[in-house]
């Protein structure tokens, strides 16, 4: 039976959910929207948790370790950029090959450094017991990581950046115009290699999230398709910072209810078919999707024109 506490979880387990995909989602829209595809996000989101454990390990601070998180998938970010914007390499291909790279790295140091699978508990980030003393949703928000709000205030300063600054500005054209922007004076390169750093910190981020606001350590194989989806949810959400946060917010509800369905005793549906909603969910929603052109013009196209003057 549904009842109110199940609800609640499913209200709080939503947002759980929804916080990796959201924050790594904004990471991708700084590198997609200057004109560079991203679909390395997965890889990204790997180190980023591996490393946010390895520096909390060392350390016994999460919050450096969040730091270590996203230093790891700024550097990997720029090994992407590399490929994508200094060599004019294929990008889908580039991507990829990070992610398989990502995993295989992450898995070899998890058994060299921890001589298995899965790493120690470490400091984590579960809760933020300073707001319990909010009236009536205390209880609620205390719940919640502290980077669930920091996703949610990243909301607001990317969408910002991004529509009411010259850099967002600068970032818009090198996606859809990198021609003029070098006309006008400004490094197209460097813009584009400033967006996939700031991307891949961010995923980064996204990736000590799962690690440390859900978890107390690092699983091989721990971000199943996250990464993946925070691809997709900024195709859905036509690269706007608050149509991305409520595809995220959909991807996650899907995914917060199947586990929650498979805790609650009274629901006697197999398992299997549980397991199967995120599926079905997302395909739906994208099969109901109009079909636009939604990628800035010079998506994907490395700019190398007057790049090396011999």
């Amino acid at each position: 039976m549904l009842n109110s506490s199940f609800i609640m979880a499913l209200a709080v387990s939503t947002i759980r959910m929804a916080t990796p995909i959201t924050i790594g989602a904004l990471g991708t829209l700084f590198a997609e929207q200057s004109g560079t595809m991203n679909l390395g996000a997965e890889g990204m989101m790997t180190m980023g948790a591996f490393f946010a454990v390895l520096g909390t390990y060392l350390t016994g601070n999460a919050w450096i370790g969040v730091l270590c998180g996203m230093i790891a998938g700024g550097l990997i970010a720029l090994l992407h950029g590399f490929i994508c914007i200094e060599i004019g390499g294929m990008q889908n291909l580039s991507g990829l090959g990070l992610n398989m790279f990502c995993l295989g790295l992450t898995a070899f140091l998890l058994r060299v450094i921890f001589n298995t699978g899965i790493s120690p508990s470490v400091e984590s980030l579960w809760s933020t017991p300073f707001l319990e003393k909010v009236p009536f949703i205390g209880k609620f928000m205390a719940a919640m990581s502290p980077l669930v709000y920091i996703s949610f205030l990243l909301i607001a300063i990317v969408w910002f950046i991004l529509n009411k600054t010259p850099f967002g500005l600068r970032i818009w054209a090198a996606g859809d115009d990198p021609k003029t922007l070098e006309t006008a004076g400004i490094n197209v390169w460097k813009i584009r290699y400033l967006c996939i750093v700031i991307c891949g910190v961010l995923v980064g981020l996204g990736g000590a999230y799962l690690s440390l606001g859900q978890m107390d350590k690092y699983v091989d194989g721990m971000i199943v398709g996250k990464g993946m989806l925070a691809f997709v949810a900024v195709k859905m959400g036509k690269y706007k910072p608050w149509s991305i946060l409520l595809m995220s917010l959909v991807f996650g509800f899907f995914d917060a209810l199947q586990m929650q369905l498979q805790l609650n005793p009274a629901i006697t549906i197999a398992p299997e078919l549980i397991q199967m909603i995120p599926y079905v969910g997302a395909i739906t929603i994208m099969a109901l999707q109009k079909n636009e052109n939604i990628f800035p013009r010079a998506f994907g196209e490395p700019y190398v024109k007057n790049k090396y003057k011999f």
